[in-house]
């Protein structure tokens, strides 16, 4: 008999990698809407601490996951194991969670500048006089 080819480890840990990264991603949204609205009207703003921790593991989860799933193609590519399609799905995952991610963050600039250009405009030309 021959022995079963053993899957590659790196595929799996980017699959796990994505998973966990929409995991931190979820449990921060939901720590935003209960816990984080409680906590920042009891401390007066202290939670924030914890939001941006929160907001930072699923980018860390997902770029290790992209990473380790571009690894594992590479060594799949070249051993022939399998676990080419967990480490496809690493690779999804972690990467619509980065591009949702930077997406938020560009319109979030937009919006600041656009709401700073409107206040710049309303100091330097002055209201029309009412008649």
């Amino acid at each position: 008999m021959m022995p079963r080819p053993v899957p590659n480890k790196l595929a799996r840990t980017s699959l796990i990698l994505g998973l966990v990264g929409w995991f931190f991603y979820l449990l921060q949204f939901c720590f935003d809407l209960t816990v984080g609205l409680l906590l920042t009207a009891m401390t007066g703003g202290t939670s924030a601490i914890c939001s941006f921790v929160l907001d930072f593991l699923p980018l860390v989860a997902w770029l290790a996951g992209i990473l380790a799933g571009h690894v594992a193609l590479g060594q799949i590519r070249q051993t022939g194991a399998p676990g080419r399609s967990q480490a496809i799905w690493g690779l999804v995952l972690g990467y619509v969670g980065m591009t949702l991610t930077i997406l938020f963050f560009v319109v979030v600039i937009i919006l600041v500048i656009s709401g700073v250009s409107v206040g710049l405009l309303d100091k330097v030309i002055p209201m029309l006089p009412k008649r």
